[in-house]
């Protein structure tokens, strides 16, 4: 029996990647030959701009190929032993491999602001569609238990530090227990202490039989390794000099093991939808959104804050609403309010008749999903899925729509957006005005009645930008609440109300006609 790939979990062959520059070419790797072997510890250091990170795009298969070749290796429970070429498959099916085999950690920790922790890790490894959330929080549990944070399940993102978010990010990563796990730069945002938490974790993982590849800047962190790579100008280097062969591994690793236990049922062509809180039938001839005497108090070391001062709004359906002012005036905690993203310290929000904080944190959470669509300045798209699983996702947390019916929706509401032909990309593909049209399909996806989109076109060119704008006037025509958050006063002026904040105070409401006789009056 051939016994020269044993234990080599990945292999990549005479590997280059070249960028187009203007016309120019840039070999980001050149000519990279390396295995990379089950249960080890791998640490690649190396510049800015040397290649590490574009070596774990190729690794992930999140880039393509200039030419070269890359080898999966993994006998698991549902994978055969036999050779993968990762570097030939198709999006659809790369997308299947990395759900199954793949976790990837990044540094900026992208997680849903609008989900708890739990409910974030059960989010990104199912590419089929297929979310189970009633199913895998027992999952997500364990996992939030291996980082050390299950005491923080159910808080939002907003509500933890960034070293707390990393450890969700690890767990996310490990939902479907891959036997290989790519982590970049994971400390590079973290304070020293936390840090060698983070790194604590990983050779944790590592002795339990997970192979990593870790890309770091970190020096401190090399001797710690089980093998050290570094690169220089896209050329994998060793620094020990010691040839092709692995270095011996420090930790005493038993290889060969994994605990590969994840077994999710999945019933495909349920049409069944469990009981859930939703707003009661709307009618129209009462608000959308009611706040009264609303307070936000904030305390830090330096004392207390009031965010928003006894804030009372009502919102009608089917208007085109915009809310500005200053930086630090209140805009957003305003809509964090609205979405029961963040709690009011006094007062009542009623979205549909509903007061949404007598409902529990995980009522509320489904509740949001079902009946708000939330878009983000910043996207919050998971990088790991495609923009159409990406727009998928409140369906399948939701559990809306029979499961078969959910690709086809979800591709017509990036059709709806421009992006039926980039459907099929990872959001690092396409462009930043694209990722905000997908992100408003997903925030479309439940066909919620009320829309709230925090400085939706502040990372936009001024075509992008216009194109999201009609989509929320037709939005607004067909019956949709739309509340954007915006400090362009152009925008304001397209909208059918503006609520004018400053100091966390309403100190003006303007209908559309006062819009358009403020402009005049300056011309």
């Amino acid at each position: 029996m051939d016994t020269s790939n044993q234990n080599i979990i990945l292999q990549l062959r005479d590997v280059v990647k070249t960028y187009d520059t203007g016309g120019v070419p840039f070999v980001a790797l050149k000519d990279v030959n390396l295995d990379i072997r089950q249960g080890e510890f791998l640490g690649i250091t190396g510049k800015s701009g040397a290649g590490k990170t574009t070596l774990l795009n190729v690794i992930s298969g999140v880039s393509g190929l200039t030419s070269g070749n890359i080898l999966f290796h993994w006998a698991g429970d549902e994978t055969p032993s036999a050779s993968l070429p990762i570097h030939s498959l198709g999006e659809d099916q790369l997308a299947r491999w990395r759900g199954k085999n793949l976790g990837i950690i990044y540094q900026s920790f992208e997680l849903m602001p609008t989900l708890n922790l739990a409910e974030n890790v059960m989010l990104p490894p199912d590419f089929l569609g297929a979310y189970q959330p009633l199913i895998s929080k027992k999952r997500a549990l364990e996992l939030l238990e291996l980082v050390e944070i299950a005491d923080h399940a159910n808080k939002i993102p907003a509500h933890i530090s960034g070293g707390q978010k990393q450890r969700v990010a690890i767990a996310r990563a490990l939902v479907n227990d891959p036997p290989l796990i790519v982590a970049d730069e994971p400390t590079g945002n973290l304070d020293s202490v936390t840090a060698e938490t983070i790194f604590g974790i990983f050779e944790k993982l590592v002795a339990q039989g997970k192979t990593i590849v870790m890309v770091t800047h970190e020096e401190s962190f090399v001797p710690r390794f089980s093998r050290h790579l570094r690169i220089i100008d896209g050329i994998v280097t060793d620094p020990l000099k010691d040839g092709t062969a692995p270095v011996s591994n420090p930790l005493g690793i038993e290889k060969g093991h994994s605990s590969r236990t994840v077994h999710v049922e999945q019933n495909r062509t349920s049409k069944a939808t469990p009981p859930a809180v939703e707003i009661q039938s709307k009618d129209s001839s009462s608000p959308a959104i009611v706040l009264r005497d609303v307070k936000k108090v904030y305390e830090n070391a330096a004392g207390k804050f009031l965010a928003l001062k006894s804030i009372n709004l009502q919102l009608d359906y089917g208007r085109f609403i915009s809310i500005v002012g200053k930086s630090g005036c209140g805009k957003s905690t305003l809509l964090n309010m609205i979405t029961g993203i963040d709690h009011p310290t006094e007062g009542e929000v009623l979205i549909g008749n509903e007061n949404i904080y007598k409902l529990s944190e995980s009522q509320r959470a489904l509740w949001r999903g079902r009946n708000m669509g939330v878009v983000f300045q910043f996207f919050q798209l998971l990088p790991t899925l495609t923009l159409l699983e990406n727009t998928m996702l409140p369906m399948d947390y939701c559990r809306l729509y029979p499961f078969y019916e959910r690709p086809d929706r979800a591709m017509e509401l990036l059709k709806m957006v421009g992006l039926e032909d980039q459907a099929h990309k990872l959001p690092t593909a396409v462009s930043s005005g694209q990722q905000q049209g997908a992100a408003i399909a997903r925030a479309l996806a439940t066909d919620p009645s009320i829309i709230l989109a925090d400085e939706p076109t502040g990372n936009l060119d001024s075509r992008a930008a216009e194109n999201v704008l009609n989509l929320f006037e037709r939005l607004a025509q067909q019956g949709k609440t739309v509340l954007i958050v915006t400090h362009d006063p152009s925008i304001s002026q397209r909208t059918d109300q503006t609520i004018v904040l400053s100091d966390g105070e309403v100190i003006d409401r303007r209908t559309r006609a006062d819009n358009k006789s403020t402009t005049e009056i300056h011309r």
